[in-house]
């Protein structure tokens, strides 16, 4: 019974988080950077800027806040499941938790496209060369891009972070060298980062990735610390360097990004302490079960907001006014979302379970 709720507690604060980060998203897409587009105005956004945004200086209406959120969990329970998983069952279970939706967000998209439907346009004259760069992620690496589902950027993010801990994995599992995956991961970002542009353009556009990969080694440092395989100071010294290196990422690549009225620092700096006060309160936060629903689905949600809901909202906004067309998109991302989720990614998590279930087998007979 204690385990059970110990559990449940550590689950719960994930699940807040998780929640809270993709609300936020969504409401950059659906609300700050549409109305900022359209020139509208609206109550509940008037209040959400002067009370929260404009105040603590986050920018692009919390989009980025919400982003460096869901790279500090990805961190955190990246490094916790490998401790426990082989390579093989690391890299299958990664797989089939990223691709299969990815692959169903930019079949819709296309399938759209090809049916004549405006809303998706751009992908009326999809080949199937552009549909496997998209579905594997490939596209972000050439140039001209050709982008189907434009959230999938932060996703070549996420797979960086598991290659590069798939290449770790011997190491995480060596009790005296774990304490090193944080810096290991920052060392990969910084080389990446300062031999940009000694290559090809397709390898300079991968390390342009690879300046918010220390946000999830940050996010590792603290399940370490948690686990006290990593003591407070070494924990400071990773966050510390982490923050460095993003820092100089974001000024080598993005100096735009580093004005006080447009920091990418200070949002990813207010996304740490959201994280870190949520960690340190992790036994207390309660479990919800709209929160918990929301968590569960919050990868379905990512994909398909922008392609169904935001879509609809342009498309309805003229004829219907702002504020029903959003409830319209709302609902449709609701039901796409579902879809989703029940259909692909539930499905797919329980194949990868069983593939590596049967892997374990084999090799323990």
């Amino acid at each position: 019974m204690i385990q059970s709720r110990e559990k449940t507690a550590r689950y719960a604060w994930l699940d807040l988080l998780r929640a809270m980060a993709v609300l936020i998203v969504m409401w950059d897409h659906f609300v700050g950077e549409y109305l900022a587009k359209t020139g509208q105005t609206w109550l509940p956004d008037r209040i959400v800027n002067v009370a929260i945004f404009q105040p603590f200086g986050i920018t692009q209406f919390g989009g980025f806040f919400g982003v460096c959120l869901f790279f500090l969990i990805s961190g955190y329970i990246i490094i916790r499941v490998s401790t426990n998983e082989t390579a093989s069952k690391f890299a299958i279970r990664r797989v089939f938790r990223i691709f299969p939706p990815l692959v169903a967000a930019v079949a819709f998209v296309i399938v759209g496209g090809k049916m004549g439907f405006s809303l998706y346009a751009v992908a009326a004259g999809a080949t199937w060369k552009q549909a496997l760069t998209n579905v594997t992620l490939v596209n972000y690496f050439m140039t001209p891009q050709v982008i189907f589902v434009g959230v999938a950027w932060t996703l070549v993010i996420e797979v960086i972070f598991y290659i590069e801990s798939l290449l770790l994995n011997p190491l995480i599992h060596r009790r005296r060298l774990i304490p090193y995956f944080p810096l290991c991961v920052i060392a990969l970002s910084l080389f990446f980062i300062l031999s940009s542009r000694d290559w090809t353009s397709g390898y300079f556009l991968s390390t342009v990735s690879s300046i918010y990969v220390p946000i999830l080694a940050i996010g590792s440092s603290f399940f370490l610390l948690e686990k006290r395989i990593i003591t407070p100071w070494k924990f400071l010294g990773f966050l510390v360097v982490g923050c460095g290196v993003f820092l100089y990422g974001t000024h080598n690549f993005y100096p735009q990004f580093m004005s006080a009225n447009n920091s990418y620092p200070i949002s990813a700096f207010l996304a740490i302490v959201i994280f870190g006060g949520a960690w340190l309160a992790r036994d207390v936060i309660p479990t919800f079960r709209l929160v918990r629903a929301i968590a569960l689905t919050s990868y379905s949600i990512y994909l398909f907001h922008g392609i169904v809901g935001l879509q609809l909202i342009e498309y309805l906004d003229s004829s219907l006014g702002y504020t029903l067309s959003l409830a319209i998109g709302l609902m449709a991302t609701a039901v796409a979302v579902g879809a989703s989720y029940f259909m692909i990614e539930r499905p797919s998590q329980w194949l990868a379970r069983r593939l590596t279930a049967r892997k374990n087998a084999i090799e323990t007979v």
